[in-house]
């Protein structure tokens, strides 16, 4: 097997992994989909990578953080359930702010890999949040994805296709850059979930079924009915507000370009 399963995460002062749970449950699945082994000591090696200043007094594989991990993810659920403006970015995705809102500092982006041989490594880095006020300049690539490609739903480390569409503008261009599939069909960007805004209410997202992947903040809006698939064609994109997020960044206002 030539590539590798990963998973990009935020983590807060004071909130944790944001979509822990998620993140997992993604990771497990494709595994199994895959033949991957190893996916059960990703929370494990996760905590272990954090400095030992990230969680006072909570040992990094005590049952302690599951429990409080867990009761933030179904807080922020139920929050997002309760919400009464779709289109808001989700519960904890204010830039510099963790789940609930508060200020909190030092962000931490958090990419966990997964190897064919079970070998788990994870990489920290500082995370700088986008300003509020952000709008990202959106453009549609001549690269193409399959829609019969099912391993476009699994975030791997096969990443040419994403790459090959990124080169084909300048970042003084564009921030994000949209893939069709071959039928001319929306899918998604080089790094982010597509979510259209068309005045109905509810964010409209293109199905799987077109040849992408399974976002875990996408996955998030459809269960909590912020968002439901559409098959979506460039030409709908030109109506309404568009939306181009991940569950690191959260949703980021697009124009299309």
């Amino acid at each position: 097997m030539d590539f590798s399963l990963i998973e990009t995460l935020r983590w807060e002062r004071g909130g944790g992994f944001v979509r822990l749970e998620r993140h997992l449950a993604r990771l497990a699945r494709s595994a199994a989909a895959l033949g991957l082994a190893g996916a059960e000591k990703a929370e494990s090696a996760l905590y272990e990578a954090l400095p030992p200043s990230a969680l006072p007094g909570i040992s990094p594989t005590g049952g302690e953080i599951g429990k409080r991990q867990g009761h933030l993810s179904t807080a922020a659920t139920e929050m997002g359930k309760a919400s009464p403006h779709p289109i808001s970015p989700p519960v904890g995705e204010m830039p510099g702010r963790a789940e609930g809102g508060v200020p909190q500092p030092t962000p931490l982006r958090i990419r966990l890999e997964l190897f064919p041989d079970g070998r788990i490594e994870v990489q920290t880095a500082p995370f700088a949040p986008l300003a509020e006020n952000t709008v990202w300049r959106l453009r549609i690539a001549t690269t193409r994805l399959s829609s019969t490609d099912p391993l476009l739903r699994h975030k791997t480390s096969r990443r040419t296709l994403y790459a090959a569409a990124r080169a084909e503008f300048p970042a003084t261009e564009a921030d994000e850059v949209l893939l069709l599939n071959e039928r001319g069909e929306v899918c998604e960007g080089t790094i982010t979930s597509l979510f259209l805004d068309d005045g109905s209410g509810i964010l409209k997202t293109p199905p799987l079924a077109s040849g992408l992947l399974a976002g875990v903040l996408r996955e998030e809006l459809l269960e909590t009915g912020r968002a439901v698939e559409a098959r979506l064609l460039p030409e709908d994109l030109k109506s309404g507000t568009i939306f181009a997020g991940n569950s690191l960044r959260g949703l980021i206002r697009c124009v299309l370009t």
